[in-house]
């Protein structure tokens, strides 16, 4: 930890250079926990920045937390960016309604805010937990990821990172983290999933540490110069190749759906497959996988059609467990399945695909047609493209 009393005082490392902590630990006075009141030791070192430790194993609200250097630092450089913009901030503050020690605590215009550093790998659960604790006493959780992200074209991104992912009206689903030692955060806006664990996005956004404000304040990204679109069929081809080449029909479920129903799998349509911005990112399934099962469960059979009945014919996938949704605890799920349902048939009226009929429903505008051979694709594909490019200028 970063902060003990001494005497009556409270005091951060943050406020005293290396050499003004080894006077004051040669002076001997006594360090407490802030927490549980125990001995704590002042340790200055050459790896991590000088933090406080309980002298012995005690009983401690803080205790169980084991921070990285890369936390203790994250940590020291956040507050000392925040003490200058507002004031009675508060670090590692102990919420007793909650039992949690946020790394940061604060109050921006009305607005309590706990912000919470994650450097290593927690169960998810532990997220969520934490996170509804937070929202439950009416504070808003500002979770940042110091953890390495891997620098690759798309976005590689581990199941736990992608626990950080959440929503936001200018940049969409996105990636907040924090790199210390560049002192500036990164975040990846317009995220769009391409298989379980790569992720197209707009154009990076660096916010160097020192105009860091809460909320964050930067421009929309736009999607103008993304590659989310244009490159969306190649990556679409790619997924159905890899589908053929390492799956096999009698464990493959959805492989096995395909072919019972006739159509043949290398040349779905390529209106089954589309990137529909920006909730696809709540489906852990393909997006080639959920869409073709709205196309064989309803759109195929229904000659008008419900965005409710798309929804509960998902929603009956999902507890079959043959549609997976991706477990994203910072982002509300809970309506995802109608979101992502909004943004296929928007893009499937943008192609002429759907139009709407009477009342609140649809209807097909030509019959479903799955091509089973290369000459009838090739055809399907001329025809597709001619209303594609038009949705390309638009992005």
């Amino acid at each position: 930890m970063l902060k003990a009393i001494i005497g009556h005082q409270l005091i951060t490392t943050v406020q005293y250079t290396k050499e003004e902590l080894l006077k004051l630990r040669k002076s001997s006075p006594q360090f407490l926990c802030p927490h549980c009141s125990a001995p704590l030791i002042l340790r200055i070192g050459n790896i991590k920045i000088p933090h406080f430790a309980h002298s012995a194993k005690k009983s401690c609200p803080y205790q169980s937390r084991k921070e990285t250097p890369v936390h203790i630092w994250s940590k020291a450089l956040l507050y000392k960016r925040l003490s200058q913009l507002y004031e009675g901030v508060e670090l590692e503050y102990y919420l007793k309604d909650l039992r949690q020690i946020p790394d940061l605590f604060l109050n921006v215009k009305g607005e309590s805010i706990a912000i919470e550093i994650q450097c290593s790998t927690i169960p998810l659960s532990e997220v969520k937990y934490r996170t509804e604790g937070y929202i439950k006493e009416k504070i808003h959780p500002l979770w940042i990821l110091t953890q390495p992200v891997a620098d690759s074209i798309p976005l590689k991104l581990t199941t736990f990172q992608q626990a950080f992912i959440r929503f936001s009206p200018d940049l969409n689903y996105f990636l907040l983290h924090f790199e210390p030692a560049k002192k500036s955060f990164t975040i990846f806006p317009n995220l769009t999933p391409v298989t379980t664990h790569l992720f197209l996005h707009s154009k990076r956004i660096v916010v160097p540490l020192n105009d860091f404000t809460l909320p964050i304040s930067i421009a929309p990204p736009g999607t103008g110069d993304s590659t989310l679109i244009t490159d969306w069929m190649k990556h679409r081809q790619k997924w159905i190749q890899n589908k053929i080449h390492y799956s096999s029909l009698r464990n493959d479920r959805f492989l096995k759906d395909v072919y019972e129903e006739g159509d043949t799998f290398v040349y779905l349509p390529l209106f089954v497959g589309l990137p529909v911005l920006p909730h696809t990112v709540l489906y852990k399934s393909h997006p080639v996988e959920w869409q073709y099962y709205l196309w064989k469960d309803v759109m195929k059979k229904k000659q008008y059609f419900t965005k409710e009945m798309l929804g509960k014919a998902i929603a009956r996938r999902v507890a079959r467990g043959q549609i997976e949704m991706r477990n994203l605890p910072l982002s509300d799920g809970g309506r995802g399945i109608q979101m992502v349902m909004n943004d296929y048939l928007t893009k499937l009226e943008e192609l002429e695909m759907v139009r709407k009929g009477e009342g609140k429903a649809f209807a097909l505008s030509i019959g479903w047609k799955c091509p089973h051979n290369f000459t009838e694709f090739q055809q399907h594909e001329r025809d597709f493209f001619s209303n594609w490019k038009h949705i390309l200028k638009k992005h």
